[in-house]
Order: C-alpha cells, then structure tokens, then sequence
C-alpha cells in the first residue's frame, strides 16, 4: 500500500514538472517568434521554430493546456520540418509529390479509462471459453481482484514475467508520421505492465497537444493481467474474444477481411489476420500456459525445443460506412439482407498481438520516418513485418534441424563415429531423431503453405488496386489522394511478392532437407538389418551346435536304456538266486544287440527311409488281409430287399457243386424272353441274368454257345427294351432256320 501511495506522488510530480516544462518551452517559443517577427527575415525551412515536444501524461489528472485547433497547426508544423527521404516501406521517392490532404484527416474518438474499470471489467464482463484461457490466473483469483493495484508496482523481474512483455505504442498524426508514446519515465519508476497500462488508457486527451487519427497498437508476451487491459481499452473497436481466440485455437493461418455482412458491427468494421506456425523457444523464455510448447525441464544438448506461436494483426475503421451493398451469398434466405463498407481513410486502429516466446520480433516496423496515408497501409505494413519475421524463424529451424542430422566433421576420420550412425543402439537414437525432423519439417511446410494461402485468398489485385466491393473500395479511383494510395499499394504488393517467393523456396529446401533425412534413415535402416541379420546366423549356428549336443546326450542315455532294463528284470527278488551268468548275457546281447542296431540305423538318413518304406508296406500287407477276411463270409449269399419281403437267391453254380453233377436245363425261345422280360421289370436293370446251356456228352451244344455270346454282348451293351426286343427275335429267328434244317 506504502509502495502505491509512493508511485502516485512521484506521478504527481512528473505531471507538475512536465506542465512547468511545457510552459516554459511555450514562453520561450513565443519569444523567439516575436524576434524574427521584429527582424523581418524570412527564416529558411531548414530553421523552423521547434513544436512543442508532446510528453505523456503520467496520471489521469487532466490539464487545460492545448486545443484540437492547436494540436492540428502543430502537427502540420512539424510536418513541415521532415526532409523528403525515400520511404524505407515501399521502397519509392514520394514524399515530395503530396501534400497534407493525401492523409487521413479526421482523427480518432478520445476515450480514457482508468484503474477501477478495468476491475470492474475484469469482474463483470462474461469471459468465453478462450478468454478464460488466456485470463485464467486472473478472473479466477479473486483474492488479486481485490488489491488496491492491479499490476506490479516493483520495477525489475516479477512473478507474472510481465518484465519480458514488450510494447509500442504510436499515435499517427494529420501528416502520417507515428510518433511513439513514450512513456519511460513511468517505467523507470514503477513496472514495466504500469508503463503499457499508462500508454493505451488514454486517446486524444485534451492533455495532448497532437491530435491523432490512428493509433498503432505492438504487444509482445504479454502477461494475463495486460491481456486484461487490452481487452478493456480495445473492445470498443475490436471484436476482442474473437481475437483471443484465434489466438488460443488456430492451428492454421487464417484471414478475416471480408466481413461486410458480419452480424457484429464491430467486425464489419475490422480486418483480422491470424498467423500460426512454429519457433525454437529463446534463452529465459517461456511459452504461455495456453500455447503447444515443448515443456521439457532436462534437455539433451542436441535437443530442439519447439513452440506453436500466434500472432494477430487487426485494423479497426472507424466513422460511418460508406456504402450500403447486398449479399449476394445463395445461402442468404431474406434478400434484404445487406452488408456495409467502410471508408478506408476514416480514423483507424491497428493492434498487432504478439505471443512468441522468442527474441527474433522485429521493433523497427513502425518509426517517425515514416508516413501512413491510412489505415490500410499500415496494416499491410505491419502484416508485411510480421512475414518478415516468420521467415527468420524458419530459417532458424531448418538452420538447427540441418544440425542435428548433419554427422560431425570428425566423421570421416572416426570409425566408431560410422559405426554410431549406421548401426542404430539400444535407445533408437537416431531413428528417433530422423523422424522427429522429417515430421517436424512437413508440418512447418503446412504452415507455410497456410500463410501463402491465408495472403492470396485474403488479397487478391483488386484490393491494391481499390476496385474491390467491400474490401477498402475506392470512390473516386482517379482523384490524386486515391492515385497516391494506389502506387503506395502498389509497392506493398511487389514486396508482399517477393515475401511469398520466399516463403516458396524454404518449402523447397525443406523437402530437399526431408529427402536427405529419408536417405539417412534408409540407410540406417539398411545397416541395421544387416547387423541384425549377422547376430541370426550367430545365433543360428549356437542353436545347431546345441542340438548336437542334445542329440549326443540322447545317444547316450538310449544306449544305457535296454542294459537299465535288463538288470531291472534281473533285479526282482522272485527271480531265481542261481550264480550262473550266462542266461544274464545272454538275455543282455538278445536285448541290446537289436535295439542297438535298430537305434543305430534310425540315426541315418538312409535307414530312416528303409525303414519307412518297410513299415508302410508291413502295414499296407496287413490291411489287405483284414480286407479278404472280411470280404468271404459275403461271398455266401447275396440278400435282396423287395418291399417287405426278402427273397433268397442260391447260387446256381454252387448248388450244381454241392449237388455233385451238373444241371442241364433247356428252354424254348418263347420262354426265355418271358423270363428275360419279367426279370427286368422286376429289378429294373437292362440285363440278361439267365444264360441256357446245353451239354451233350460233356460238350456244349452250338445254340447253348451262340446264346451265351449273344447273351454276353448284351451284358457289355447300354441295353434298352427296344433292342432286346429286336435281339430276341433275330436269334428266334435264326433257331428256326437251324430247325428246319
């Protein structure tokens, strides 16, 4: 408490030695320009009376030196003081082809805010998620709502890191230039966030003797409780959560300028450009709680440690639109539906949010040599920066990234280097290595490929060349103000080109530098599997030396298996306790000697395959006498089912040799094809059964003989009823001419 009380009277006293200042600085202004006055010189533009210097104020205490009116003529006056010079952001001699009107003229609403708001805000207002995110130490922490001053009242390192927060603040004036907001004396006394909280509080204060049209807002790491002010001081103009958001949630770049039909009237009067991508974390830096970062407390020296990084650049417009247009989208229902533009020389802001946790953000965008002719201009300068500065971190990257799979110089000398990289170790060094970089440069090449496509769809040719509908148009395309614009544009463009070309030639190198990383893992890969494949035979011939070795200590134990055998036998107490040993040797060599030579040629190739082929055709002999023996006791009699009766069939031939004399039987040709007939349709089968033999005096008669081949080749023919038919009358036929004869 002791400690604020202390700031706000040294502030007090700032504020009263700076009035002094002022008022003495104009007595001494008047008199000198009452001196020329009286000589009647014409005094050169070169030897200018001085302006007043616009110190800041220090405290909200306000004062009544100076008046819009004033502050106009002294801006215009050291307007008049700066040398034409070649503009170092485009590039042209065009300073000394205008005049004051090409700028923007109408300058920027004042507002002011003071400590108790932002508690106020920070208490009241309905944080979203994202805000929550990023606000999180300080909206959920009552008990730091509460203290009598919301940020750091000690100058040096603090708790939040707020002393690595980085800050420009300009006011742009009726000519163009920015001039900084210095407000170093009060962080000299006090923090670094007090400094930042005093430079953005106020706008066009009636304390300020220069009158601004735009303000240019650079933040770098800020900590949670400045998050919190520029979400008070800007949320008037700005759509602030959605800012915080693209900031906390954007994986991609992404551009948001053309929101003429937004519902939000403050983003149809803002221009958001987000940009993500990646850098290597500096020395005493460290990523926010919210950011993809590598958090590792131990590194290894080769180690690369990588955080997501966001930055948003934002214009904001302000006035009145200018132009009423309708929306043209097919997804619009209500064709009253209409969108507005706004005039790209209103009064603007530009707000560029900086969360690298880095050294590399260029501070040299914005400086009093330059002129802005508006709004647009200055955005685009300040997007044409931050491109800049994304090229140097990717280089950055693949300069560490070639370190790291680049083998040392000694590499060529050293042969346990080699063997290091190309023979993997326990670990996976370096398989982990090569995929960290090759993953890790195809993901930097998608971001890059993002920024390229976030530019070129958010800024085709016509925004530069004014002719666009709702992006910055241009009203009077040939009035000298908008020609003036347009070459100014025109420059921007030819070097946001040659950003781009740039950005396309590290795509290439780093998919030069992916292949190179692909051939070393390959490589890699390769030398291993063939060490590998060294300890397999290794291991391979250990396994079949082992096998040896088992199959000697089987030998060994099937020798001693039939003696183990025999002296069991021999052992057993009811055998008879004779001292004769000859029935032992004998029954030892009847034994062992067969076991010995059957064991002894199963141990050669050539033995296993003879006895392979003897115990199969052993076994084959053995199921073709099972199979005979089974088959005669089915030779007897022959079982046919009819129906539900069985009718038995002896065997003609075995009954004539039980019988013990031949059976002559003769049949005429009437009753055999009755017989033939009424046997077919009875079994169904084209067959003839019944053959008729004639023997006389122990010989066969001719007829019995012509039948049983006639009868024979019926049996080899696919007989039909039509052609037995026909056979049986041929052979009737060919009996009775026999007869007859």
């Amino acid at each position: 408490m002791d400690n604020t009380v202390k700031a706000e009277n040294l502030l007090k006293e700032l504020d009263a030695q700076r009035d002094a200042y002022i008022e003495t600085f104009a007595k001494a202004h008047e008199f000198l320009a009452k001196a020329v006055a009286a000589t009647g010189k014409r005094v050169p533009a070169s030897a200018e009376l001085p302006e007043c210097p616009d110190l800041p104020r220090l405290s909200g205490r306000p004062t009544s030196s100076g008046n819009t009116g004033d502050a106009h003529k002294q801006s215009i006056s050291q307007s008049t003081l700066q040398t034409s010079s070649t503009s170092r952001t485009t590039g042209d001699d065009t300073d000394g082809e205008h005049d004051e009107s090409f700028y923007v003229q109408a300058p920027l609403q004042p507002r002011s805010y003071d400590h108790e708001e932002l508690r106020e805000h920070l208490q009241k207002y309905k944080w979203d998620y994202y805000c929550k995110r990023i606000l999180r130490t300080v909206v959920d922490n009552p008990v730091q709502l509460q203290q009598p001053w919301l940020f750091p009242t000690v100058p040096g390192p603090v708790e939040d890191r707020s002393h690595f927060s980085g800050y420009q603040v300009f006011d742009v004036g009726f000519d163009g230039a920015p001039i900084p907001v210095d407000v170093s004396e009060v962080e000299s006394v006090t923090s670094k966030a007090t400094a930042i909280w005093h430079s953005i509080k106020d706008i066009n204060q009636q304390s300020k003797r220069r009158v601004a049209v735009g303000r240019i807002t650079v933040f770098r790491e800020l900590s949670p409780i400045l998050f919190g002010a520029v979400h008070l001081t800007m949320h008037h103009s700005f759509d602030v959560d959605e800012i915080f958001k693209s900031l906390v949630e954007s994986e991609y770049s992404s551009a948001h300028v053309h929101r003429a039909f937004a519902d939000d009237p403050r983003q149809q009067s803002s221009f958001v450009f987000s940009l993500d991508y990646f850098t290597v974390v500096g020395d005493e830096c460290q990523p926010m709680e919210w950011q993809l970062a590598d958090r590792q407390e131990s590194r290894a020296q080769h180690h690369i440690p990588i955080t997501r990084c966001s930055c948003v650049i934002a214009l904001a417009l302000g006035g009145k639109p200018i132009r009423k247009v309708r929306n043209p989208s097919r997804r619009v229902k209500d064709d009253t539906s209409y969108g507005y533009v706004y005039d790209p020389w209103a009064p603007w802001q530009v707000l560029n949010l900086q969360c690298y946790p880095d050294w590399k953000s260029s501070t040299d965008i914005h400086d009093s040599s330059r002129n802005y002719v508006n709004g647009p201009e200055a955005f685009m300068i300040t997007l044409l920066g931050e491109y800049r500065d994304a090229q140097s971190r990717f280089e950055d990257i693949y300069r560490r990234i070639t370190k790291l799979i680049t083998p040392p110089l000694a590499f060529m000398f050293n042969a346990s280097i080699r063997d290091a990289l190309l023979f993997e170790d326990q670990a996976f060094t370096y398989s982990r290595r090569y995929f960290w970089a090759f993953q890790t440069l195809g993901i930097i090449n998608d971001s890059i490929k993002s920024m390229i496509d976030a530019y070129e769809d958010a800024f085709p040719d016509a925004v530069f060349d004014g002719t666009h509908k709702t992006l910055w148009p241009l009203l009077d395309a040939h009035a000298p103000r908008n020609v003036f614009y347009k070459k100014r544009m025109a420059a921007l463009q030819r070097q946001f080109a040659g950003e781009i070309a740039r950005l396309r030639t590290r795509i290439a190198e780093n998919n030069e530098r992916r292949a190179e990383i692909r051939s070393l893992r390959d490589q890699l890969f390769s030398g291993t599997s063939v060490l590998e494949s060294r300890k397999s035979v290794e291991q391979t011939e250990i396994a079949v030396q082992q096998g040896h070795n088992i199959k000697l200590l089987t030998l060994v134990s099937i020798f001693f298996l039939p003696l183990t055998f025999v002296t069991s036998v021999f052992g057993m107490t009811n055998m008879p306790a004779d001292n004769d040993l000859w029935t032992f040797g004998v029954v030892t060599a009847t034994v062992c000697v067969p076991f010995f030579v059957l064991v002894g040629s199963l141990n050669t190739t050539r033995g296993l395959r003879w006895w392979r082929e003897k115990t199969g055709l052993g076994f084959r002999k053995m199921g073709g006498l099972l199979g005979w023996a089974v088959g005669v006791g089915r030779k007897g009699k022959k079982w046919v089912r009819e129906g539900n009766r069985k009718h038995v069939y002896d065997d003609e031939e075995g009954a004539s040799e039980n019988q013990g004399a031949p059976v002559i039987r003769s049949r005429s040709a009437q009753e055999g094809i009755a017989m033939r007939l009424r046997r077919w349709s009875s079994t169904g089968k084209n067959a003839v059964t019944t053959e008729t033999k004639e023997t006389t005096n122990g010989r066969v008669d001719s007829k019995g003989i012509q039948e049983d081949e006639e009868s024979s080749s019926a049996k080899r023919k696919p007989s039909q009823l039509a052609e037995m038919l026909k056979g049986e009358k041929e052979r009737n036929r060919r009996g009775t001419d026999e007869t007859s004869v």
